[in-house]
């Protein structure tokens, strides 16, 4: 066998194991999660690194597990985890956990991870294109054309921002009340626990 088969085989096995530790990590199994984090912590996998500083004993003081959690997304962020490179994006455009606020280090993440095809992050940065109230230049077309990809891709925050330009007819939206609740639904399938706006206000029966 090569050492590229080999490589290959570990390569899925890793992916196989990681896919496994984010479905305990979303039940909140945290026994499970010691159980199977470890081997794979040996072996550097950035998403194993990034699960691990995203929860801690109840022992553990407030502060040691803020500089861990942030410790952790760095590392993960360094070794190439998308999820951990988001949150360090988040860190710098909140200025949160300690770390100077810096919207333009923020945005350039935001960015790579929108061309590398992340929805959410193609929604931000389609944003700051069409507003032009971000660290890059207004590019009202690109921007159109990032929402639209990023709607088809699975950003709920981007079907509902086309909702609301359907609702008021903005920019190149005509008014289209149908238009803008297809929208609306694609956004819930993608997220049932997105904030819908549009939403009906139903009146409880009176007594």
């Amino acid at each position: 066998m090569s050492q590229e088969h080999k490589k290959a085989i570990n390569m899925n096995q890793d992916q196989l194991d990681i896919i496994e530790v984010e479905k305990v990590f979303e039940a909140g199994d945290i026994e499970g999660l010691k159980k199977l984090l470890p081997p794979l912590l040996e072996r550097n996998i950035p998403e194993a690194i990034r699960i691990n500083a995203s929860f801690f004993d109840s022992d553990i003081p407030e502060e040691e597990c803020e500089r861990l959690f942030v410790e952790g997304m760095f590392r993960a962020a360094k070794l190439g985890d998308p999820k951990a490179r988001y949150q360090v994006g988040v860190f710098y455009d909140l200025g949160e956990y300690g770390i100077k606020e810096d919207k333009y280090k923020a945005s350039l993440i935001f960015k790579k991870l929108a061309e590398e095809g992340d929805p959410h992050c193609m929604w931000i940065y389609a944003c700051e294109l069409i507003w032009g109230n971000g660290s890059f230049p207004k590019s009202f077309n690109e921007g159109i054309q990032l929402l639209m990809e990023a709607s088809e891709r699975g950003s709920a925050n981007a079907c509902m921002t086309i909702a609301g330009f359907y609702d008021e007819g903005q920019f190149r939206f005509e008014k289209n009340i149908e238009k803008r609740d297809k929208y609306r639904a694609l956004a819930l399938v993608y997220d049932d626990t997105t904030f819908d706006p549009y939403a009906k206000q139903i009146k409880a029966p009176e007594k």
